[in-house]
């Protein structure tokens, strides 16, 4: 019975007898809401971004830490970190990437929550391909800043690609609906009408490639091309939907046309190409190590590799040298006056 049993009459009686140094840790801190506040942070538009799941607690924690680190600058060391801040956005601006970087890395040093260098930086670590640290970045620019939507299109892009979509799809919805038309007077707080375009032409992708909600997608890429009949992202999202579909002439037609409209795209991640190459295709096989895949294949496979090739065989070549003894094998003689002008 005692063996068998999982119940409080199998455990002895010292495992609910709590520890004198125990001390219980929790998951996740309670959000300090007041000391948001003081710190400018948006209340509301942050405790939206946690309740709809854009971004985890974990995230606002690292934030309340590095409070302290913030709090302890003086007005001469914001402006003195405004103006390298400035030094680095010039320095992006003519990209020079590498010495961008090198500045925002040192202001964050100081103040680990300034807000364009965190951007500026998740934009630098993800055009090198550092995703990971592009998203504790964006995340962290998010909660400093959580009304600033066009953040929450990168990180959302970051997500896609780390293939989370489920996130990621949720802050796309969060963008698309807080954007409140290109006149909207607010400047940097709603998203610019490309990024409210780009937004819906991730989401027809979401749809249609993760979801296989291909109806879905169509109607997301009508509502962007109605208003913008030349968006390239929808159009090039729309062109893996045809292939999708079948429709290969159509999706190839559509393609050039999304390449004469951004010359740059065949250096770019492209759906469409993606399409033509479906992971369940013998061309698009998972990558393995060579240890595994010998492993895999059969002993013929490997014997054969190191066999002699039938061309080498020495019957063959001993046939070759008596085929040239014999006088086979040789190039037919020349005509001495086949050649010579004026003989016929």
């Amino acid at each position: 019975r005692g063996r068998g049993r999982v119940d409080s009459q199998a455990r002895p009686a010292e495992f609910f007898k709590p520890s004198k140094n125990f001390t219980p840790v929790p998951f996740s801190k309670v959000t300090d809401w007041a000391s948001m506040s003081t710190h400018g942070i948006n209340e509301p538009a942050l405790r939206q971004r946690l309740e709809s799941k854009c971004i985890g607690q974990d995230a606002v924690d690292k934030v309340t830490e590095q409070f302290k680190v913030h709090d302890k600058l003086t007005a001469d060391d914001h402006e003195k970190l405004h103006n390298m801040v400035q030094q680095a956005h010039l320095l992006h601006s003519n990209h020079d990437d590498k010495g961008a970087e090198e500045i925002y890395n040192k202001v964050l040093e100081a103040d680990p929550l300034d807000f364009e260098c965190l951007t500026n930086l998740g934009k630098i670590s993800y055009s090198a391909g550092d995703l990971q640290r592009s998203r504790e970045l964006f995340e962290k620019a998010v909660v400093v800043k959580p009304e600033r939507e066009k953040t929450m299109y990168h990180l959302a892009i970051v997500l896609f690609d780390q293939r989370e979509t489920d996130r990621a799809k949720i802050l796309f919805e969060q963008v698309v609906q807080g954007y409140t038309g290109p006149q909207s007077g607010i400047i940097g707080e709603s998203a610019d009408t490309n990024t409210f375009h780009n937004s819906i032409a991730m989401l027809g992708l979401i749809h249609q490639s993760v979801m296989n909600d291909t109806d879905k997608a169509e109607k997301l890429y009508k509502v962007v091309l109605k208003e913008n009949a030349d968006h390239v992202l929808t159009l090039d999202h729309k062109c893996a939907l045809h292939a999708i579909k079948g429709h290969a002439d159509e999706a190839a037609k559509l393609h050039r046309r999304v390449c004469n409209l951004d010359p740059n795209h065949t250096r770019k991640a492209c759906p469409y190409l993606d399409s033509l190459f479906p992971s369940k295709t013998s061309l698009m096989h998972p990558i393995q190590a060579l240890t595994v895949r010998l492993e895999q294949e059969s002993e013929r496979f490997g014997i054969g590799s190191r066999a002699k090739h039938w061309t080498n065989h020495p019957w063959r070549s001993f046939v070759k040298k008596m085929t040239r003894l014999m006088g086979g094998g040789k190039p037919p003689e020349r005509d001495a006056h086949a050649h010579k002008p004026g003989v016929v």
